[in-house]
C-alpha cells in the first residue's frame, strides 16, 4: 500500500551534532528501503538537523533500488521541500544537488527540524536498498 511513513527511531532522532560555530558542516543519514517503501508517497524520515541551520546542498546515494527505472524521491527539511526530482535510485547514480530556489528563500527554524526522503514516483520493480543522504549544512540566525 502505498503513502506510509517510516518512522525516526528515537535514538536517530537525538543523534545530530549541533555545530555551534558559522562555518559549513556536513549532517549525515543511512537509510534502509525494503521493496515496500519505494511506493507513492511513502515517507522515510532520516533524521533531524539543528535549529537556526540552513541546509546549502544535498548529496544523494542510493543503491539500484527499481530495476525498471522509474523511481524517484525528494528531500524535505521541515515542510520545505530542498531538493526535487532525485533519480539516483533507478540505477544506483549518487548526485550532489543544489537545493531549491523556495528552500534558500524560507527562513530558517528555531528548533530542530525533521529531514524526509518521499518517494514521488514509485519504483516500476522494487529492490531493497539503502541510501547515503549528506546534508551540507550552515549555520545562521533565526
Amino acid at each position: 500500500m502505498a503513502g506510509e511513513t517510516t518512522s525516526v527511531s528515537v535514538a536517530t532522532s537525538r543523534a545530530f551534532y549541533d555545530n555551534p560555530g558559522a562555518g559549513a558542516f556536513f549532517v549525515p543519514f543511512s537509510l534502509t528501503y525494503s521493496t515496500v517503501q519505494n511506493e507513492l508517497n511513502d515517507v522515510m524520515e532520516a533524521g533531524y538537523i539543528p535549529a537556526n541551520t540552513r541546509v546549502v546542498a544535498v548529496y544523494w546515494g542510493p543503491t539500484d533500488m527499481d530495476s525498471s527505472t522509474a523511481a524517484v524521491h525528494k528531500v524535505t527539511v521541515g515542510s520545505t521541500d530542498v531538493v526535487t526530482g532525485l533519480t539516483g535510485a533507478q540505477t544506483g547514480t549518487a548526485s550532489w544537488n543544489a537545493v531549491t530556489s523556495t528552500a534558500v528563500a524560507t527562513a530558517v527554524s528555531s528548533s530542530p527540524a525533521l529531514v524526509k526522503v518521499t518517494t514521488t514516483t514509485a519504483a516500476g520493480t522494487a529492490v531493497a536498498g539503502t541510501a547515503t543522504l549528506m546534508l551540507l549544512c550552515q549555520k545562521a540566525t533565526a
